[in-house]
């Protein structure tokens, strides 16, 4: 038996690669399998490794909590309570919670085609309805009622067209707000599919016109990339050619973009144009509101937004047969599909043939028709002074509840009367900001995104999260909303390396305005209910107490909280109530949570409390267990700048950055801040700190004035802002009459043509509108 054994095994063992020719063989099959390695990564492309690496091999957050995900809403029409709503997420699906950087097609050889018959669009003479063909009663719902058919569509053309979406019962606030901005602009041809028979029933409850589609797919977050996401994708581009088959035009639109103003004039331009689809191209190259010239706008097309007539009717059959492959993405199947055989623009309308020369194309401008990043980083309508049609919420860092807040800082969200209010009331920020570290903000960076060129940046956006950290802590001590203030960059944020401190080939005026997911994270820290944080904090965007939705009554109880320097007189140290005199009270800095709310107990009747030099108004709580939650809740509130040249390409923002700490991977930091590469211990090479701010090189300006309430003393304060060169004041809502006569003279340049005709109500939205400008377009 052991001879059979030891028989088998020699058998069994390889054969020793011994002869010449083998060796050759297994070199040249080594060279082969090296030459497909080192090809494939050079077609990927740079964007995809970032991705992949700040996703997969070192995330940006740490593990996601086991409590991270609040509950899904299961009421029928869920009330949106808190800075983030109670719905748990929302999002569109070309782009997805976190847009992907996208791997730019290669241009094709240019072909000329011959002309081909066209398929001429019947046009359908029918008068818009307000609602479609009888349906079930909603006391009598039955999902079955609402099915997809020319006798339902009809009806609701409008000018021969009609406007989609669709979203599941997760997403309803966001459907709500797409009819509603729709509405305003002038829109009524329009439906939104219901994914689940519970998004269903709420639609038809708030007669809203709707069909079932019945997908079978999670009512809960899609979740970029996820399998629901690419199932999601499928019924899109299947629903396109449902439509289609109806002999109608469809303008199709994913649930998180926001219209501002009617579309449908300027798709009648292009009666021509067989399809019309939206771009990521970032730079336009066109400076009116002309189509994109192609294929300089080489960037990829964005299947968020766009207009199929019927003439498209095989190139969409083919499109939803090309998806058989589960690995196919939709959006790069459109684009390879589009761009197969295509020519180049011809003037003056910028069409071209494309999809072998049998469709007429066209790119929509992608500075109105806009993404995320040129809509709501570089305001390129507003640089171009044009009007924008719509805001696509890509290019953001913190999933569905990133998109719901960006469009609350652009008061394009249609929340609820109660979201206004809170029975604790509101607590804000007078953010002060030096004006040397903004003229440092405005210097241009160069090149390469190395650590030497972060210096100026850090600094800024420290200072203000410095602030940010106290308002934080009397937030949660006085269980009141934090107001978020308006944030100041000079970088840019995107998943692959900056140059020129922007995603490459953009430019704008810097400092600016950034998102707020920019730099804090929203989705994995603020927006979640964490008991290890303490108590939950609601959260409002900066731009609420500008919002003509925003209760008066709210909004005109006042108190500003005064936190005295060192040494100055008739300051509160908490041992009793401060007194309230003119409308403010005054506290000593520095004080712990007990002593701070001792002395904030006469201010508890105002809705809205102001903190003035609030760096110093917040030291701890009082209790130690509390102080470890305020800690640990910091750590996870602040995101990443990303990304550097170098490898991990992203840091982390740091709301302690001005004291010795241990942060929340447990690394330390000295009394000198320095950035550190991604989640490791690797210091930055190469970082230089910002030089020393300047003692009495600082000015206030007009922004001060406008932050003035409106009182007899407004004179007064004037002369006192003009007195004093101390720092560039940038809070919210001023209605002094000096105020309104500065604000008289402002032109708010690409605000909505519907939005400036409401006069009275919109001039604290001018006002703001104007800051942004400010920072874009002038030197501060």
């Amino acid at each position: 038996m052991l001879q059979i054994g030891l028989a088998r095994v020699e058998r069994a063992a390889s054969v020793p690669v011994s002869s010449r020719t083998d060796r050759l063989m297994a070199r040249i099959a080594l060279v082969i399998v090296a030459g497909g390695l080192v090809y494939g990564f050079y077609s990927l492309g740079g964007p995809v490794w970032w991705r992949v690496y700040a996703t997969v091999i070192h995330p940006y957050q740490d593990a996601v909590h086991p409590n991270q995900q609040a509950p899904v809403a299961v009421t029928k029409l869920p009330v949106v309570e808190g800075g983030s709503g109670t719905n748990t997420a929302a999002g569109g699906t070309s782009g997805g919670a976190i847009a992907e950087p996208k791997v730019e097609p290669k241009e094709e050889p240019r072909v000329e085609p011959k002309e081909e018959p066209r398929v001429v669009e019947p046009k359908v003479e029918v008068k818009p309805s307000p609602s479609p063909s009888p349906s079930p009663s909603p006391k009598e719902f039955n999902p079955d009622g609402y099915p997809l058919t020319r006798e339902r569509v009809l009806p609701l053309l409008q000018d021969g067209l009609i406007m989609i979406t669709w979203a599941n019962h997760h997403y309803l606030d966001f459907a709500k707000t797409w009819v509603h901005n729709l509405k305003k602009s002038g829109v009524s041809g329009y439906m939104v599919g219901a994914m689940d028979d519970d998004m269903l029933r709420d639609l038809v409850q708030l007669d809203i016109n709707t069909w079932r589609m019945n997908t079978g797919i999670t009512k809960r977050d899609l979740g970029w990339g996820s399998q629901n996401f690419h199932l999601m994708g499928r019924f899109k581009i299947k629903l396109i050619r449902d439509v289609l088959a109806l002999d109608v035009t469809v303008v199709v639109s994913d649930i998180d973009t926001a219209w501002l103003k009617n579309p449908i004039p300027y798709f009648h331009r292009y009666p021509d144009a067989d399809i019309l689809t939206s771009t990521d191209q970032l730079s336009p190259t066109v400076h009116d509101d002309s189509l994109e010239k192609f294929p300089e706008a080489g960037s990829a097309f964005n299947i968020g937004i766009m207009l199929f007539r019927p003439n498209s009717k095989g190139f969409v059959e083919e499109w939803v047969k090309t998806l058989d492959d589960p690995k196919m993405w939709d959006q790069t199947a459109f684009n390879d599909l589009a761009r197969k055989g295509h020519g180049h623009s011809q003037a003056p309308k910028n069409l071209w043939r494309g999809y072998e020369g049998k469709l007429t194309v066209g790119v929509l401008p992608c500075a109105l028709f806009a993404s995320g990043h040129t809509f709501f980083v570089q305001h390129k309508y507003a640089e171009l002074g044009l009007e924008p049609y719509v805001a696509h919420a890509t290019f953001q860092y913190s999933g569905t509840p990133g998109k719901r807040h960006r469009f609350r800082e652009e008061m394009l969200f249609e929340d609820p009367p109660e979201y206004y209010d809170h029975p604790n009331g509101f607590v804000a920020i007078d953010m002060d900001i030096p004006q040397a570290l903004l003229d440092r903000a405005a210097q241009p960076v160069e090149g390469p995104m190395t650590a030497d060129k972060l210096g100026d940046h850090f600094a800024l956006v420290h200072h203000q999260l410095f602030r940010l950290r106290a308002a934080v802590g009397v937030a949660v001590m006085m269980g009141r909303v934090l107001v978020l203030p308006p944030i100041w960059c000079q970088l840019d944020k995107y998943w692959a390396p900056l140059y020129n401190g922007n995603i490459p080939g953009t430019a704008w005026k810097k400092p600016f305005i950034c998102p707020a997911d920019h730099v804090l994270d929203l989705e994995g820290g603020w927006y979640p209910n964490r008991p290890d944080f303490g108590p939950h904090l609601q959260y409002r965007e900066h731009s609420f107490f500008n919002n003509p939705r925003m209760n008066k009554a709210v909004n005109a109880s006042r108190v500003t909280v005064h936190v005295c320097k060192q040494g100055e007189a008739d300051c509160s140290s908490g041992v009793a109530p401060a007194p309230v005199k003119d409308g403010v009270v005054r506290v000593a800095p520095q004080l712990n949570s007990d002593q701070l709310s001792k002395a904030l107990e006469g201010v508890q009747g105002f809705k809205i409390i102001t903190l003035r030099n609030a760096v110093d108004a917040f030291k701890e709580f009082s209790d130690p267990e509390k102080q470890r939650q305020f800690v640990n809740r910091l750590n996870h509130y602040a995101s990443v700048f990303c990304c550097l040249a170098n490898n991990p390409g992203w840091i982390w923002y740091d709301f302690f950055a001005d004291r010795p700490h241990n942060d929340r991977f447990g690394r330390e930091f000295g009394a000198q801040w320095a950035p550190k590469h991604g989640d490791t211990r690797m210091d930055v090479a190469g970082y230089v700190p910002p030089a020393p701010l300047p003692g009495v090189s600082r000015r206030r300006g007009l922004l001060d004035a406008l932050a003035m309430v409106g009182s007899s003393d407004d004179v007064a304060a004037a002369a006192v802002a003009q007195r004093d060169q101390g720092v560039v004041a940038l809070a919210a809502g001023g209605r002094g009459a000096e105020a309104e006569a500065e604000l008289e003279q402002l032109q708010a340049v690409g605000l909505p043509r519907r939005l400036q005709g409401e006069r009275e109500k919109l001039r604290e939205v001018r006002f703001l509108s104007s800051m942004e400008l400010n920072a874009m377009f002038s030197a501060p």
